[in-house]
Parts: C-alpha cells; sequence; structure tokens
C-alpha cells in the first residue's frame, strides 16, 4: 500500500485538485465570504444591541412596576433566523421551545443564587453593549481580571457570557468577546489582523499564534492547495522541522494542540470558506482522534455554535483499521482503558457518526482489537515513515474518510 519516494507530482495532487472541485461545486463565491460573514456579523450585532436595549427596559419597567424582574434564557443555544454560516444553525428556533416555556431558565432576583447570575448576566450585557458600540473586542479573560472581585472566578464570567448568548440568540463571538487562542498555524499564507499586523506564516519556524478576533482578519491570500489540520503540537512541530509543508505544498498547516478551542476552529472554517480549501484531519488512533477528528468536521455537542466546524472534512488517518495493515510493533502500541471504552461508547451514539458506516467501522475495530496508537508510533516503523512515505501515500491515494 505505501512506497517511498517523493509523489509530489501529478499523481500526489490529482486526488486533491478532485477533492478541490467537489468542494468549489457546493461553494459559492467563496472568495466573497469573509464580507458577506462580515456584513453578516454586524447585522448580528445590531440585533444584539437591541435586544440587550429591550431587557433593560423590560427589567426597568418591571421594577418601576414593583415587581420581580425575570429574564428567561434559553436552556439550549438558540439562533436567530439568519445568522447561520453555512446552515450551521437554522430558523426553527420557536420549535425547539416548548410552548409552556419548559425549556427556559428563569433568572431573578427570587434566590441569593439567582440573583448572582442575574447581577452577573445584567453586567455582562453591559460589557457586550459597550464594546459593539464601540466597535471594540475584549477577551473574556481580561474582562475577568478587570472585575474580579464582581465575577469572583473565570466560570463565572464564562457561564454569564454563554447566558448572554443564548438570551440573545447569536454566537458568543458577536458580542465582541474573544479568547486567548492556544493553536499555532504555518504554511503558505498571509493575513492582516483586525490591529493592523500583517503575518507572513512561511517565514515561522514553529508555527504563529492563531489571532483573538477571526471575524477582524483582512488581505487573507493563501496559494494552498489545502488546510492539514494537526491534532497534536508535538506532530505539527515535527512536519514543520522536516519541511513537509515546503516538500509537498503549498498547503496551510494548524494545530489546535489537542481538543481545539473555539479560535482554532474558528480559524480554520474561517480559511475553509475564504479560500474554498478542503480540510484534512490528521489524528491519533485512538477514541479521542476520532472525537477531535469529529469536532473539527460536525461541531462540539456541548457548544454548538454557527460556524465552529467544517463539515466537507475529511479524516485522513490515523485511522483505527490500519494499525493492522501497517503491521506495527506490539511495542508501538497502547492498551484501551476503562476511560477509552466509555469514550467509545459515547462516540458510538454520536448523532453524526452512528450513521456513518466507515466512521463507525474504526469505532468498532478499536473495541474489538482493545488497543490504540499514537500518531508517533509510526516512528517504530521507520524515524521519516510519517513525513515520507504515510502522508504521502494516503494524500495521493485519497484514502480518507469523509
Amino acid at each position: 500500500m505505501y512506497n517511498n519516494g517523493n509523489l509530489a507530482s501529478s499523481e500526489f495532487w490529482y486526488e486533491i485538485d478532485h477533492l478541490c472541485h467537489s468542494l468549489r461545486l457546493h461553494m459559492v463565491n467563496p472568495s466573497g465570504w469573509l464580507t458577506s460573514r462580515v456584513m453578516r456579523e454586524k447585522d448580528d450585532s445590531l440585533h444584539a444591541v437591541n435586544s440587550i436595549e429591550q431587557v433593560v427596559r423590560g427589567v426597568v419597567k418591571s421594577i418601576s412596576a414593583v415587581e420581580m424582574p425575570e429574564i428567561h434564557v434559553p436552556k439550549v443555544m438558540l439562533y436567530r433566523v439568519g445568522c447561520d454560516d453555512n446552515n450551521d444553525c437554522n430558523g426553527s428556533d420557536d420549535r425547539k421551545l416548548g410552548s409552556n416555556g419548559s425549556e427556559m431558565a428563569v433568572v431573578s432576583l427570587a434566590t441569593r443564587s439567582s440573583a448572582r447570575r442575574f447581577a452577573l448576566l445584567m453586567n455582562t450585557l453591559a460589557h457586550a453593549h459597550a464594546l459593539i458600540n464601540t466597535n471594540t473586542f475584549s477577551t473574556r479573560r481580561a474582562i475577568y481580571y478587570a472585575e474580579v472581585g464582581r465575577y469572583g472566578n473565570q466560570s463565572s464570567l464564562d457561564r454569564s457570557v454563554e447566558d448572554a448568548a443564548r438570551l440573545l440568540r447569536v454566537p458568543q463571538r458577536v458580542l465582541h468577546f474573544t479568547t486567548t487562542g492556544k493553536g499555532l498555524a504555518a504554511g503558505a499564507l498571509c493575513y492582516t489582523t483586525r490591529e493592523g499586523t500583517t503575518f507572513n506564516l512561511e517565514e515561522t519556524q514553529n508555527g504563529v499564534l492563531l489571532p483573538e478576533c477571526i471575524s477582524g482578519l483582512s488581505g487573507i491570500t493563501s496559494d494552498a492547495h489545502f488546510i492539514l489540520v494537526v491534532e497534536k503540537d508535538a506532530t505539527f512541530q515535527t512536519l514543520l522541522d522536516e519541511q513537509f509543508h515546503v516538500k509537498y505544498g503549498p498547503l496551510i498547516m494548524i494545530t489546535g494542540k489537542g481538543y481545539p478551542d473555539v479560535s482554532t476552529r474558528l480559524f480554520v472554517n474561517c480559511l475553509h470558506n475564504h479560500l474554498g480549501l478542503p480540510v484534512l484531519a490528521l489524528t491519533d488512533a485512538d477514541p479521542y482522534g476520532i472525537h477531535i477528528a469529529a469536532v473539527y468536521k460536525f461541531g462540539s455537542q456541548v457548544r454548538p455554535e454557527a460556524g465552529l466546524c467544517v463539515e466537507s472534512l475529511v479524516w485522513l488517518g490515523v485511522l483505527p483499521e490500519e494499525i493492522e495493515e501497517l503491521c506495527m510493533p506490539p511495542q508501538s502500541l497502547l492498551p484501551l482503558t476503562s476511560k477509552d471504552r466509555t469514550k467509545l461508547h459515547s462516540l458510538a451514539h454520536h448523532p453524526h457518526l452512528s450513521s456513518n458506516s466507515r466512521w463507525m467501522k474504526q469505532i468498532e475495530i478499536l473495541q474489538y482489537s482493545g488497543h490504540k496508537a499514537e500518531i508517533q508510533s509510526l516512528t517504530h516503523i521507520s524515524p521519516d515513515f510519517l513525513t515520507t512515505i504515510y502522508l504521502p501515500t494516503k494524500i495521493s491515494r485519497g484514502n480518507w474518510i469523509v
């Protein structure tokens, strides 16, 4: 199956070009995507400002009438019509709410815990209102340190921001709250941040930390053929050290250093849509590698939000079915733990994975074999097997899971 030698030729690019062609058949004007998204987020921000003011007027009206003010916060994330990116959210919001409001959390001054939640929510809405009106952004961490006495801990602020997003039915980024990302990127990519700093990622040796404000990017240019999302930083650095992005490029490499944070997922989604590039995922052949690939492709079940996944992503490997096929030596394999088996059981009931026979096959192989393998396990075959044989051959043959 795997051949040695340089495959960066017409054979290597055939499957990638075919994947690009298939992708672009389903994309409308990818180069204009960033402009349309900025316009949409401005509209969503205006909606958020109007909604915040409406909430405040309702609270003032209740207090003036000597009534207990109440705020009804959806228990699940609901999006208003028109806020979607690639149909990630739909217009059937009201169908998710029971007619008796059973899926709403009532936040009021009735109890001490509810009163604290009420006060923090109002304070968070005030921050969002000010940020949007001044067209500025702030990390949640910065807000926490500025008001550590009020929020008490970072988790309280995070929950309050989540309350605000659910209340207003918009993604958190629309409220101009950002997070300090942990992800790195490298390869054939240039962009300018909201602050006006231009980055040329071809010049980096260890990767560039992803920008905090993804929606503020401009001047995004690239001649890359695809985006390679890498699970681990160690593997990302290995690919950089061995110049994989140059020898088999041009391409863009991104790592979320394990489970990707919001900034990393937004960045991948942004590049995919703006540049019209396919996304390939490289993860471990274990339960968490499967889950990480699924999060990039289908989004998070815990926190579904528009613009945080790439449905056309393909899972390149390492696939559990390849463990035996590659004849990996026993010392390179790890036994499944009880935690791994619990994770596999959860993945088998994932709404997207359970209906996909190829993804389910990988889960079943791990369950049956009782062992797993990391990307680094390939070094037991040969030190440079990953970069000179495994990845080039897999890509040239289109041997991935959709």
